[in-house]
């Protein structure tokens, strides 16, 4: 494979999208929607900045005691562009993929191109090359525009902040990069790019809608009846303001007994659900590019729901004290989210690879 013939076919794609009326069009509604995202979100930032701040004055003054409240994130307006990214980003990344090849064949023009001196390997990497730099630059105006409007406003991110708002990008690019070789995949299969774009649209929708569905069911399904809890004790309150228990007095080896053997079933159900939901998630990207995203903008409480056991008495503490996690160790824990995310393109960009090499061009 020649680099730079290969570099010459990703750099007339990369400028046939730019020029693109649908990717100017696309790429405009995510920037307008953008805008009003952020515009509520920082609105809704302020807010709770101050509601924080009246209660930290409450706190060192001695009127509130006992709980101390959680300062708010401005990375928290980035999980409201993440919601964007899933639907706004996979149909501009179906758009710049869907008629990369299908339209080659619909116009006549990949025979021609193939009888030129170049390879079938430089034509598909070419054109993967200059649809990811699109997506590339479509996140990087996302990102840069996002943080001009934080300067605007006067908020400067912190370093650790600006690295995960970076970080936010280089997931988003991943996420979208999914559906681009989706794309591309079904449109060197597909013999024409209205074919093409309908069947990505469609696995588009599985994946995004009905799958969480149907994982829902698929999971209540496998995990069974919920167990339910043996005994239920009620309480009446009698005249004199006295507690009175409504339940029949019980012997206590045998409670303690059926208790433990309720435990032991409800342990069992929560980890067949468990284990499912992670079967299910693994399935949709969205899914996995939700919880990368959570764990970069709120990587504490990901972390507590993470470590904490599951189950019919499972408490989530948090403890005041303890120094918020960097989301980086956050993300450690969650590594097999972003293998699936790194892996599934490179899975669907080596299907459309062998494909269009075998591809019959007569």
């Amino acid at each position: 494979m020649g680099i730079f013939r290969c570099m010459i076919v990703a750099q007339k794609e990369f400028v046939d999208h730019l020029t693109s009326k649908r990717f100017f069009v696309i790429m405009a509604l995510f920037l307008i929607i953008l805008i009003i995202g952020m515009y509520q979100g920082l609105g809704e930032y302020n807010e709770n900045l101050a509601a924080y701040q009246e209660k930290m004055t409450a706190v060192e003054s001695g009127t509130l005691t006992g709980w101390t409240p959680d300062k708010p994130s401005i990375l928290s307006v980035f999980s409201a562009i993440s919601d964007q990214v899933v639907i706004i980003g996979a149909v501009l990344a179906i758009a710049i993929g869907f008629d990369l090849v299908s339209k080659e064949k619909e116009t006549k023009t990949l025979k021609t191109l193939l009888s030129h001196p170049i390879y079938r390997d430089e034509v598909i990497n070419g054109k993967a090359i200059g649809g990811s730099a699109a997506i590339l630059l479509a996140i990087g105006v996302v990102l840069l525009v996002s943080l001009a409007m934080l300067l605007i406003v006067g908020i400067l991110p912190t370093i650790d902040e600006f690295s995960a708002i970076l970080t936010f990008g280089v997931v988003s690019v991943l996420f979208l990069l999914v559906y681009f070789t989706l794309a591309l995949t079904l449109s060197t299969l597909a013999p024409d790019s209205g074919s093409a774009l309908i069947a990505t649209l469609v696995v588009f929708i599985i994946l995004s809608s009905l799958l969480p569905i149907a994982g829902e069911i698929t999971i209540d399904t496998w995990a069974g009846e919920q167990p339910e809890a043996p005994f239920v004790q009620t309480f009446i309150m009698s005249g004199d303001g006295a507690l009175i228990s409504t339940g029949e007095e019980r012997d206590p080896q045998e409670e303690k007994e059926v208790m433990m053997k309720y435990e032991a079933e409800a342990e069992a159900y929560y980890e067949k659900k468990m284990t499912v939901t992670a079967i299910v998630e693994a399935a949709s990207p969205q899914t996995n590019y939700k919880k990368i995203i959570g764990a970069i903008v709120d990587p504490y409480h990901v972390a507590v729901k993470e470590n904490s056991p599951s189950g019919p008495f499972t408490v989530m503490v948090t403890d005041p004290d303890t120094a918020p996690p960097h989301f980086m160790d956050v993300l450690a824990g969650i590594w097999g989210n972003i293998v699936l995310l790194l892996a599934l393109p490179g899975v669907l960009f080596l299907t459309a690879y062998l494909c269009f090499m075998r591809i019959d061009v007569r």
